[in-house]
């Protein structure tokens, strides 16, 4: 017997949330893997602070993937959908937050940025560029027109380029 959405209790109709700090277990587990020049344990110490400090703040930078140290500078990076993100961070309060939690874990002074993934995305457009015009470029050599062409007048296909769409 099937019971209508509306008579449902709370929990079976929001199962969502239930199914979220699962979610969050692996981009832990990813994030633990992208440091460089600081230690997991300090990156896991620097959040425990913050999130004790400001829970907002600590889910923030949950969501960075990558932490590098260099110099007096750290860095966390988030992916460019997670730019709200990021943006968020950049904030004077948020940053100086942050700063003084990373200072006090590392035992020195450090600056502290937020950073868009931004050679990731970059690569991966133009992996789609590129994998479009690999796929154009092959319409055109089955194309039976084309090949009778290049067939008869000896030619090859040097380049393929996609025709700006009319408005």
């Amino acid at each position: 017997m099937a019971v209508p959405p509306t008579t449902m209790p709370a929990e079976s109709r929001f199962a969502v949330p239930q199914e979220s700090p699962r979610a969050a277990e692996p981009e832990v587990a990813t994030l633990a893997a992208q440091v460089s020049g600081i230690t997991e344990e300090q990156v896991a110490e620097i959040k425990q602070l913050i999130q004790a400090q400001q829970k907002f703040l600590g889910e923030l930078i949950e969501h960075g993937t990558r932490w590098e140290l260099e110099g007096a500078e750290l860095r966390i990076y988030f992916s460019a959908k997670e730019r709200s993100f990021a943006e968020m961070l950049e904030g004077r309060e948020p940053l100086e937050k942050v700063r003084i939690a990373s200072s006090k874990v590392l035992g020195r002074a450090v600056r502290v940025c937020a950073k868009l993934e931004a050679v990731a995305a970059a690569a991966a457009s133009a992996s789609r560029a590129g994998s479009a015009t690999q796929e154009l470029r092959a319409q055109f050599e089955r194309d039976p027109m084309v090949k009778s062409m290049l067939q008869r007048f000896g030619g090859k296909i040097a380049e393929v380029k996609h025709r700006p769409e009319e408005t």
